[in-house]
């Protein structure tokens, strides 16, 4: 089976569900895209969007290398939701689905932002673009999927039998 890669809207459910399932990978951006040599794993969360962070020479190859590694090694690959994100998958012809929670949904990812403890320089990015998403499917080059308020990353993969 090949690799189903989903780009998916932060607070959605990605780490959960790529802890949960051991042929489901959550592939964070920020540890290729930043030279994290000396921050603990579990400090991702709390550092992202923060200031002054040292670029890896090797973004964005190693991120894609990652994905297409990945694809022997797992079902499904969850990667974020940002512009840049999906313009790499894109550029490298890696076929996804993006999924979007829906419109009312902005004040309980708000909650979620803020129990995880990102910055607020993180939930102040994510806020920005939660106004500025299409709706439309034609707006993309790939498939849409909307959540329902309410739901997770989860539930839609196990209504589409892919967990």
């Amino acid at each position: 089976m090949r690799s189903k890669v989903f780009s998916v809207f932060s607070g959605l459910g990605k780490t959960y569900v790529g802890k949960k399932y051991p042929n489901v990978l959550d592939l964070q951006s920020s540890p290729y895209r930043y030279d994290y040599t000396n921050i603990k794993k579990e400090d991702y969360e709390k550092i992202k969007e923060k200031p002054n962070r040292k670029v890896n020479p090797n973004w964005p190859n190693n991120f894609i290398n990652a994905i297409k590694e990945s694809t022997n090694k797992y079902d499904i690959i969850l990667v974020a939701s940002s512009p840049d994100i999906r313009e790499l998958l894109e550029k490298n012809d890696i076929d996804y689905t993006f999924i979007l929670p829906s419109k009312d949904s902005k004040e309980i990812l708000l909650e979620r932002y803020k129990s995880r403890r990102n910055s607020q320089e993180l939930i102040n990015l994510v806020m920005g673009y939660f106004d500025t998403w299409s709706y439309k499917e034609e707006d993309y080059n790939c498939p849409l999927v909307i959540l329902d308020k309410d739901k997770y990353l989860e539930d839609y993969l196990k209504d589409e039998n892919l967990i």
